[in-house]
């Protein structure tokens, strides 16, 4: 089989992830390449080795099929109740995620494989990032293939990445031999090996592109070598003749949305007989119920080969079938009609409205994107592409965005709308991971901006400024851009929110001063078009203020309200401030939930700077709770993405959480040399309030701990100046008191201290941080009772390192036994799940798991997972010199 030759390599891992999906520990692979490079091959034959178990899916349609039509098709691949995907008429990107991830784990042992993810719609390519990035360990392989561009790339971050290259010198050299009927001259294979440039399609069919004689080295080969450029050709080659039964079945099949059978056959009267053709050709097969044609590059050829007429004609064809869907068949009828026609157009207007209502903003934009085209009025087309272009934004599909905002731009006609596209496009630029150019790029605007467009400007300087860390700009610009808009309009609306999430993070005496002027502000679902952030500004104001069920319930009833506008983007920061007022809450199970919303979406839909955030906070959460590797990759990753992109907002809680993670585990050198960055970067841009980042206690405890209590001198003294002034925050008073007692040489006097910090904090709501002050009074006072309320505190939370800090002596490895529950755990530890993924398979909390492994350490006398893993592994006590 053409792309198996020369793979053994990736063969053998492939059947390797099969046997420990097999086993339990299931795991998603994105395998990248080229077109023509294997993936599709390498996919049967994976297909081929597992056998009944494997379900194998061509992804196809793009941007004509409609919203979740792939999604649809892999749920009714798995194996168990088939559940509905539209809820009220709504395509609820988030249930039917939900209702695919609960699909995954109840499936197995199985196989998904998944050919060309580029080629799905949108929609579903959020659905299965979603479901796939929510699942627990499952028996599922998932194997996933794209071509390498942007949409793939997105896909595939922070999964397991394979890319696919070309065939070695050997293996091309074999594959070219096969592929000829005879011998070729070692002249001429070194020549079409450097053509093929390792690719198996290139290299299987340039013998068939040449004479007998070319080959042989008797004749010269052509200046210009077949298959040299566009793989395509191979394809074309193979059509059958035009005008032919087959032919006409094939370019009906190209057009297609999904190939369906009946629709096909009402289009060709003699498909019957051009299906026989088409399948012993090997060009197509019809498998439940679709025409399949044999490789995506077949179709790119068939509709090349076809004449604009000819396209345009097949296309009306379709469009008068009444039993393809209404969308559906008006985007053919779009793609079948050359224009001017402002009705049609008023349709696909119409039609793109009540698709985005149901939760179809991509195919929506897509709709207004037709219109476009067949418009005869300058103005409206502009206005259309600027719409469309902003549907896009708001659906994740940044780069689509991005193009059709500089096309607007260059475009001297519409120049009334340049602030408008402008506006948009920096915000892309910003999400997706340039804000130093947008930032520029908002700063040109301010200079051709009308009065009336100047307040808008300035609020959303503070994305990008954000990203960079610049919060001293972000208020200075938020103060103009209040000035500025008119009261009571969205705009204005929108300055405010950011103006209190600036200010409170620059100075949390501000903050319930501005939340309290929200109070029964505008309705923020209005306020998402201006700013996606609307979520985060609202909520980290809310939470510095401490106004935490206020933030709770205003976030809930945001995000819900988002689902049925279909905006994930500002879905993304939604799920991600209220998984950060959760961590705020003390409420970590409940913050997982909305931070694995938040990451999947944020990189799902071109808003991977914003991934970095929520990446933070969920190592932050797993650090407390013991599960070290799973909070590494989440801040390997943050810091990959944050590097790249230079965010230096992102990296600045990054530092923070990375720094708790490390005095999680005792790495103090390590915590000081993260935390200090931070303490350097207030030193140069300015302070920022405490309550932001929640880092300088941190800071202060790794250097008591490492002995270095004078360097802790200057952010004691910061954090108690703060602390001292009027309308500080609870948690800032509180936490100043425990800093002081961490580096008071007096016992009696950091004994005091630490009472007077326990009363002010809420022990529920500032659950993490007043069980650390029990600890430390423990740690000063040696009384049982203290003791035992600091490890009741950690326990709640399921904070089991910070609970093994609390063990007065090391016990016996094996003395006491472990309970059946503990070593289910262990077991499922030993596989290389994450607490949160063994949690979901034995259907309890991340908590209970956490708790779990803190009474296992204790029993083995071990210190990490890996120590434990290797018990149950081994079967045996670990020894304790490792």
């Amino acid at each position: 089989m053409a792309g198996i030759v020369g793979r053994a390599d990736f063969s053998d891992r492939l059947a390797r992830a099969w046997t420990h999906a097999r086993r339990g520990n299931g795991r998603v692979i994105v395998i990248v390449g080229d077109a023509g490079i294997g993936k599709s091959s390498l996919l049967r034959w994976l297909a081929t080795h597992i056998g009944e178990p494997a379900t194998l899916i061509a992804c196809r349609g793009g941007e004509i099929a409609p919203p979740m039509a792939t999604a649809a098709e892999i749920i009714a691949a798995l194996p168990v109740p088939q559940p509905e995907l539209e809820y009220g008429g709504v395509v609820d990107v988030l249930r039917a995620a939900e209702a695919m991830r609960c699909a995954l784990e109840k499936s197995g042992p199985a196989a998904l494989l998944i050919d060309d993810i580029h080629d799905a719609d949108p929609t579903s390519r959020t659905v299965l990032n979603l479901a796939l990035r929510r699942a627990a360990a499952t028996e599922v392989l998932t194997v996933i293939t794209g071509r390498p561009i942007p949409s793939t790339w997105a896909f595939a971050e922070g999964f397991q990445i394979e890319e696919l290259p070309g065939l070695g010198p050997e293996a091309a050299t074999e594959l070219l031999d096969s592929a000829a009927e005879v011998t070729i001259a070692p002249q001429v294979v070194q020549r079409l090996l450097d053509v093929a440039a390792g690719n198996p399609l290139a290299l299987a069919h340039l013998p068939q592109a040449l004479s007998p004689g070319q080959l042989s080295g008797a004749e010269l080969l052509p200046e210009e070598i077949p298959l040299a450029g566009d793989l395509r050709t191979v394809f074309t080659r193979q059509l059958p003749p035009a005008g032919s039964p087959a032919r006409e079945l094939l370019d009906l099949a190209a057009l297609s949305a999904d190939g369906r059978w009946s629709v096909l056959t009402q289009l060709c009267p003699d498909a019957a007989t051009a299906l026989s053709h088409l399948e012993n050709t090997g060009l197509a097969r019809l498998h439940e119920g679709r025409l399949t044609l044999q490789h995506p590059l077949l179709r790119g050829a068939a509709v090349a080969a076809m004449s604009p007429d000819h396209r345009r004609a097949l296309n009306l064809e379709f469009a008068a079938i009444d039993s393809l869907p209404e969308e559906v068949r008006l985007v053919h009828r779009a793609r079948g009609t050359l224009g001017p026609d402002d009705e049609l157009v008023d349709a696909l207007v119409e039609s793109a409205r009540v698709t985005r209502m149901r939760g179809g903003t991509d195919a929506a934009a897509r709709m207004l994107d037709r219109a476009v085209d067949l418009t005869g009025n300058d103005t409206r087309r502009a206005a259309l592409q600027l719409e469309a272009a902003q549907l896009l934004g708001v659906a994740g599909e940044a780069a689509a965005a991005r193009n059709r905002l500089e096309a607007l731009l260059a475009n001297p006609s519409a120049r009334e709308l340049h602030v408008a596209a402008t506006l948009t496009l920096a915000i892309l630029e910003a999400l997706s991971g340039a804000p130093a150019a947008a930032w520029q790029r908002l700063v040109q605007c301010l200079a051709v901006a009308s009065p009336t467009e100047l307040g808008i400007v300035h609020a959303r300087m503070s994305i990008p400024l954000g990203m960079l860390g610049l919060v001293g700009e972000i208020l200075a610009n938020a103060e103009a851009a209040v000035s500025h808009s008119k009261p009571d309009t969205p705009a204005w609306g929108v300055a405010r929110l950011i103006r209190a999430h600036a200010a409170s993070a620059q100075d949390e005496r501000r903050a319930n001063e501005l939340v309290d002027e929200l109070v029964d502000g505008p309705d923020l679902v209005e306020l998402v078009d201006f700013d996606p952030m609307v979520g985060l500004h609202i909520g980290r104001a809310l939470a510095i203020a401490e106004r935490y069920d206020t933030a709770v319930s205003t976030l809930s009833t945001l995000a819900a309200r988002l689902r049925g506008e279909g905006a994930r983007s500002s879905l993304a920061m939604t799920f991600g401030a209220l998984g950060e007022t959760w961590v705020r809450a003390s409420r970590f199970d409940e913050a997982l939930v909305c931070l694995d919303e938040a990451i999947a979406l944020s990189l799902a839909t071109g808003q991977r700077a914003f991934a970095p955030f929520w990446l933070s906070l969920r190592g932050r959460v797993h650090a407390l709770r013991g599960d070290d590797e799973a909070a590494q990759q989440d801040l390997e990753l943050g810091f990959a993405i944050t590097d790249e992109q230079s965010t230096f907002g992102a990296r600045y809680f990054l530092l923070a959480n990375a720094g708790l993670a490390a005095l999680t585990a005792g790495y103090y050198d390590q915590a000081i040399a993260k935390l200090a960055e931070m303490w350097a970067f207030e030193q140069a841009g300015g302070l920022l309030a405490p309550q932001l980042a929640r880092w300088h206690a941190d800071l202060v405890e790794a250097y008591a701990c490492s002995g270095r209590s004078a360097e802790a001198e200057p952010i004691v003294a910061h954090l108690s100046a703060v602390a001292a002034t009027p309308s500080a925050s609870r948690w800032t008073a509180a936490t100043a008191l425990r800093a002081q007692a961490l580096v008071c040489a007096d016992p009696a006097r950091a004994i005091q201290l630490l009472d007077q910090a326990l009363a002010i904090y809420d022990p529920e709501v500032d659950g993490f941080d007043h069980a650390r002050t029990l600890l430390l009074k423990a740690q000063r006072d040696g009384r049982a009772d203290t003791r035992a309320a600091a490890l009741y505190a950690f326990r709640r939370l399921g904070a089991a390192p910070w609970a093994a800090r609390l063990t007065t002596s090391p016990p016996t490895p094996g003395a006491v036994p472990l309970t059946d529950s503990e070593r289910r755990v262990l077991e499922e530890v030993a596989k290389g799940l994450t607490n949160q993924q063994i949690a979901r398979r034995l259907d309890v909390s991340a908590k209970t798991i956490a708790n779990h492994l803190y009474h296992a350490y204790r029993k083995l006398g071990v210190a990490s997972r890996t120590e434990a893993a290797r018990y149950i592994l081994l079967n045996d006590p670990p020894d304790q010199a490792l």
